[in-house]
C-alpha cells in the first residue's frame, strides 16, 4: 500500500530515495560534502539510500561489495546535492510549504486509495518508517513541484508540429519490430500487496470510475499515473511494444479484440481489475495505426513529462555550476 502513498503528484517523476536510518551503523558521522552555507553528513546519506544499500548488500558479489557500495553512497550523495540546491533556492524565492499542505496531500492520497489513516499509520509502521520522514519527504516533493512551475514549466511548450512528428514517427512508419503499443491500467484487492486498492468491490468501482473519466475523453497517461497501482503506472500506464506470443492469456484475448485508438472493457485477473488501450499494431510491413486525435493528448503528455525531465536537469545544473560544492566523501 505504502507505494501508492507516494503518487501524490503525478506531474512529479524526480524520485529521491527515503527511507530510516539503520540503527547500528558501524561508522563515526562526519561531514561528506559542503554545498553553499550547509553540510550534508555521511548518516544523511546512510538515511537516503537505506533502501539502496541493502539492495547493494544482497546482490553484490563479496570482491565488489565495499567498491559497490562506495559508487552507491556517490550517487545517492550526489542526489541529496540536487536536492539541497533546490532547496536553497526555494528558499531565495521565499518558496515554502506549511504542514496544512502536506494535511491536504496526504488527504487526497488517502481519498485516491480509499484508505484510512489507521491503514497509512499501519504501512508506515510495517516499512519501519516514521511518520514524521514521510511528512518530509512529501514536504519535499511539494516544495519541488513548486519549484518547478516557478522555474521549469513555464519554459516548456509541446505544439502540435512536435505531437505530429511523433505520431509520424512511432505509428506510421512501416518498420520496426513487430509487436502491440500499449498502455494499461490495473486496481488490485489484496490488501497484503503494496499498493492494493481495498476490498474486490473497492477495486471494481475504482476502475468503472476510472474507464468512464477515460472514454469521457481524459488523459489515460495522467490518470495512470495517479491512479493504477501497477508498475507502469508511473510511465503513464505504458508498457511499451510487447508481441503477442509475450502476453499473458487475459491481456492477449482483451487486447486482441480491439482496435487500435480504443479502450478496452475491464478484466478481472487474480487479483485486479484492468483494462487497455491500444495505441498501435506492427505485423510485418504493415503497420495499424491509431487515429491522430485518439493518441494526441497521450503522446502531447508524454512529450511535455519529457521535456520536464530535460529542463529540471538543465536548471539544477545550472544551480550546481553556481554553487559552491566540496565532496569529502
Amino acid at each position: 500500500m505504502l507505494s501508492r502513498f507516494n503518487t501524490i503528484l503525478a506531474s512529479v517523476i524526480f524520485i529521491f530515495l527515503t527511507g530510516p536510518f539503520a540503527n547500528g551503523a558501524d561508522y563515526v558521522d562526519r561531514v561528506v560534502a559542503v554545498v553553499n552555507d550547509d553540510v550534508i553528513t555521511l548518516s544523511e546519506v546512510e538515511k537516503a539510500g537505506r533502501n539502496f544499500f541493502a539492495r547493494i548488500r544482497s546482490q553484490a558479489p563479496a570482491d565488489e561489495l565495499e567498491m559497490t557500495l562506495e559508487k552507491g553512497r556517490k550517487e545517492v550523495l550526489n542526489t541529496l546535492i540536487d536536492k539541497m540546491i533546490a532547496k536553497q533556492k526555494a528558499g531565495e524565492l521565499s518558496i515554502t510549504v506549511d504542514e496544512s499542505e502536506i494535511d491536504s496531500a496526504i488527504e487526497q492520497i488517502l481519498a485516491k486509495n480509499n484508505a484510512t489513516l489507521q491503514d497509512f499509520r499501519k504501512e508506515l509502521a510495517m516499512m519501519n518508517l516514521s511518520e514524521q520522514d514521510y511528512r518530509d519527504d512529501l514536504r519535499d516533493q511539494i516544495l519541488q513541484s513548486k519549484l518547478i512551475g516557478y522555474q521549469v514549466r513555464s519554459r516548456i511548450v509541446v505544439i502540435e508540429d512536435d505531437i505530429k512528428e511523433y505520431y509520424q514517427k512511432e505509428f506510421t512508419e512501416e518498420k520496426g519490430e513487430n509487436g502491440y503499443n500499449i498502455l494499461q491500467m490495473g486496481f488490485s484487492w489484496n490488501t497484503e500487496n503494496p499498493g492494493a486498492s481495498g476490498t474486490k468491490e473497492e477495486a471494481l468501482k475504482t476502475a468503472e470510475e476510472i474507464r468512464a473519466r477515460v472514454l469521457a475523453g481524459e488523459s489515460f497517461t495522467e490518470l495512470a499515473k495517479s491512479y493504477s497501482n501497477l508498475p507502469s503506472a508511473a510511465d503513464g500506464g505504458s508498457i511499451g511494444l510487447i508481441k503477442k506470443d509475450d502476453m499473458a492469456a487475459y491481456m492477449r484475448e482483451t487486447v486482441l479484440a480491439i482496435h487500435p485508438g480504443e479502450i478496452s472493457p475491464i478484466v478481472e485477473t487474480d487479483n485486479a481489475f484492468q483494462f487497455f488501450k491500444l495505441l498501435s499494431v506492427r505485423d510485418g510491413d504493415l503497420v495499424v495505426k491509431a487515429p491522430y486525435e485518439s493518441v494526441k493528448d497521450e503522446i502531447r503528455d508524454m512529450l511535455y513529462r519529457q521535456k520536464m525531465e530535460e529542463q529540471y536537469a538543465e536548471w539544477v545544473k545550472s544551480l550546481r555550476e553556481q554553487a559552491y560544492i566540496e565532496v569529502i566523501l
